[in-house]
C-alpha cells in the first residue's frame, strides 16, 4: 500500500510538470503507441494530453491518493485486493480520460463498469451484491448505445474526435451517444442508480460516485462540443437536466440517510453541468466538474469518518465533538461552504458565474427562475448537513475514538484545492469570452436566496411531519417513484436467479441427461402404445391422415 502511493505521489508531481507546460506554451501532445504490427497492418493506441486531459487526469490522481491513505484506516479485510481493483478503476479512468480514439475510450468506459460492479459488491452481502447488478443493469443500456453509436460511426472512416469536427452530425448516432452519456451520469430515467451504489464502501462512493464515474458522460459531451453545438440536442438536454435537477434538490431536502443525500447532491450538480453545456457554456462546465470532484469527494470522506464514529448512517443519529474530530470537522464545515458557493471559495468561481450566464441567456423566464429556486435548494440541504452534525449531542457516555492520522493526511489533501484550486484555475483557463451585464438587484440574488433559506430553516426547525405516508412524501422519499421501479427489477431479477440456482445446483449435467432419460421414455411409451393398436385401425388413420394432408 505504502509503495502505490509513493508511486501515486511520484506520477501526479509528473502530471503537474506536464499540465504546466502544456498551460504555459498552449500545446498538445498527441501519444502513439505501436502495439502490434502484422504484415501490412499496424495496431496503434493514441493518447491526447491537453488542457482539458491534463487537469483531469490530474485531480483523478490526487483524489485516488487520498482515498489510497484514507482506505488504510477504513478497510480492514481484503487490503490488497481492494487497492487492485481500486487501481484499476483509475487506470480504466486514466484511459477513457486520455483516449482520443471510439476504440479504447469503450475499452476504458467498459474497464469503468467492471470495476464498479466489483467496488459496490465489495462487502458481499446480500444488498450489496443487489445493488451492484442493478447499478450494472442500468448502465448496460449506456454501454449497448455507445457500441451501437461506434458502429454507425464505422461509415465515416475515422473513429478520432479531433476528425468528427469536420463530419455532418448524424442524428442517429448523436442521439445514441447522449442516451449513453446521460445513463453514466445518472440522469432522470437512469438517475436510482446512483442512491443504489452507495451500498458501495464510503471511501469507494468518494472515488467513483462522485468525481470520477458520474463525470464520464460530461467529459464525453465536452469532447464532442463541435458534434453536440451542431446535432441540435441542446433543448433534450436541457429538459433532462432541469427534471433531474428538480427531483435531486426535492429528494434532498426529505432525506435523512447521509451517503444517499450527498449522492442526490452529486446528481443536482452535474445536472448543473448538463443545463451550462446546454447553453454552449461548456468550458464553465469542465471548471465547475473540477472544482465539485475536490470538495464533494471532501464531504464523502467526511462523512465516512462520521458514519464510522457514530456507527449509522442517519442523520439524525448522528454527533461529532470538535475535540476529537477537528480535522474532520473543519474539513467537512468548509467543504460544506463551498458547495454553497461561499464568495471566494473555489466553486465559487464556477457556479457563480453559470448562474450569472444563465440569466443572461435567451431562456425562458420559467425556467431560469425554476433554476435560480433549485440553487437555493443547494444551500438548504447544506446547511441541514452542518447544522445536524455540528449541534447533536451525544448521548451516550463512552469514550469518543481520535482521529487516525491517515484520515487527517487524506482530508488535508484534498481540503487545500478545494479552497485555493477555484481561484488559481481561473487565470489558467479561458472560461468565458462574454462580459455579463447584471443590476444590482441581480447581482444581489445569490446572498439573499442563503439568507432566505436560513430564514427558512430556521423557522420550521421546530415543525414535524404529522401525516408522514402522504402520496406526496412518497413520491419524494422514492425520486418519483424510480425506486419502485428498481424494486420491480430487483425481484424480476431475483426470481431468474432463485431459477437459475435451482438448475445449476443440482449439475447441467444431471438435468440434461434428466431430460434425455424423459425424452426416450415418453418416445418408447408412444411406440408401445402404436405397437397395441389393431392393424385394420392402423392403416384406417393413416389413410385418414394421408387424406387429410392431399
Amino acid at each position: 500500500m505504502k509503495n502505490a502511493i509513493l508511486m501515486m505521489y511520484l506520477v501526479m508531481f509528473t502530471l503537474v510538470l506536464a499540465t504546466m507546460m502544456i498551460f504555459s506554451k498552449n500545446k498538445t501532445i498527441m501519444i502513439e503507441w505501436k502495439m502490434m504490427s502484422l504484415s501490412s497492418s499496424d495496431m496503434n493506441m493514441f493518447f491526447l494530453l491537453d488542457e482539458k486531459s491534463s487537469v483531469f487526469t490530474l485531480v483523478v490522481m490526487m483524489v485516488t491518493t487520498s482515498i489510497m491513505i484514507y482506505s488504510q484506516f477504513y478497510i480492514q479485510k481484503k487490503k490488497v485486493m481492494f487497492l487492485k481493483i481500486l487501481i484499476m478503476f483509475m487506470a480504466s479512468m486514466v484511459m477513457l480520460i486520455l483516449s482520443p480514439n471510439m476504440v479504447t475510450l469503450i475499452m476504458g468506459w467498459e474497464g469503468l463498469g467492471m470495476t464498479s460492479f466489483s467496488l459496490i459488491m465489495f462487502y458481499q452481502n446480500k444488498k450489496s451484491v443487489m445493488s451492484s447488478m442493478y447499478t450494472m443493469m442500468m448502465n448496460r443500456v449506456g454501454d449497448i448505445t455507445l457500441m451501437v453509436a461506434m458502429m454507425i460511426l464505422m461509415n465515416y472512416s475515422s473513429w478520432m474526435f479531433l476528425s468528427m469536427e469536420y463530419l455532418s452530425s448524424s442524428t442517429s448516432w448523436v442521439t445514441l451517444m447522449t442516451v449513453s452519456m446521460f445513463s453514466k451520469s445518472a440522469q432522470v430515467p437512469f438517475s436510482s442508480w446512483l442512491t443504489e451504489a452507495m451500498a458501495a464502501p464510503t471511501p469507494v462512493s468518494a472515488l467513483v460516485h462522485s468525481s470520477t464515474l458520474v463525470t464520464a458522460g460530461i467529459y464525453l459531451m465536452i469532447r464532442f462540443k463541435s458534434v453536440m453545438m451542431e446535432s441540435g440536442m441542446n433543448t433534450v438536454v436541457l429538459t433532462v437536466a432541469m427534471i433531474t435537477l428538480s427531483m435531486a434538490s426535492m429528494n434532498s431536502l426529505l432525506e435523512m440517510d447521509m451517503k444517499k443525500l450527498v449522492a442526490l447532491s452529486t446528481l443536482s450538480q452535474i445536472s448543473i453541468m448538463f443545463i451550462s453545456i446546454s447553453t454552449n457554456l461548456y468550458s464553465l462546465a469542465f471548471f465547475h466538474m473540477i472544482m465539485h470532484a475536490t470538495f464533494k469527494s471532501l464531504i464523502f470522506l467526511c462523512s465516512s469518518t462520521y458514519i464510522s464514529n457514530s456507527n449509522t448512517q442517519d442523520l439524525r443519529k448522528m454527533y461529532s465533538t470538535s475535540i476529537n474530530l477537528l480535522v474532520t470537522n473543519v474539513a467537512f464545515n468548509v467543504a460544506s461552504m463551498v458547495l454553497c458557493a461561499l464568495p471566494f471559495m473555489s466553486s465559487f468561481y464556477s457556479k457563480e458565474i453559470i448562474m450569472e450566464m444563465i440569466m443572461i441567456t435567451p431562456l425562458n423566464k420559467i425556467t431560469t427562475l425554476t433554476f435560480i429556486i433549485l440553487m437555493m435548494v443547494t444551500a438548504s440541504y447544506s446547511l441541514k448537513m452542518m447544522i445536524i452534525i455540528n449541534m447533536n449531542k451525544m448521548n451516550l457516555t463512552m469514550k469518543m475514538w481520535k482521529e487516525t492520522s491517515n484520515q487527517k493526511v487524506s482530508s488535508i489533501i484534498l481540503l487545500i484545492p478545494s479552497v485555493i484550486l477555484g481561484n488559481s484555475m481561473s487565470w489558467f483557463m479561458e472560461l468565458n469570452k462574454n462580459v455579463i451585464y447584471l443590476s444590482i438587484t441581480e447581482k444581489l440574488i445569490p446572498p439573499m436566496m442563503i439568507f432566505i433559506t436560513t430564514v427558512t430553516i430556521h423557522s420550521i426547525s421546530e415543525y414535524k411531519m404529522t401525516q408522514p405516508n402522504k402520496i406526496a412524501n412518497q413520491m419524494l422519499t422514492y425520486m418519483w417513484f424510480m425506486k419502485n421501479l428498481n424494486l420491480m427489477s430487483k425481484m424480476m431479477l431475483m426470481t431468474q436467479k432463485i431459477k437459475m440456482l435451482k438448475t445449476t445446483e443440482k449439475g447441467m449435467v444431471i438435468n440434461q441427461v434428466n431430460s434425455l432419460i424423459n425424452f426416450i421414455y415418453k418416445g418408447t411409451n408412444l411406440l408401445f402404445k402404436t405397437n397395441q393398436i389393431h392393424l385394420k385401425t392402423a392403416i384406417l388413420i393413416m389413410i385418414i391422415f394421408m387424406m387429410i394432408f392431399i
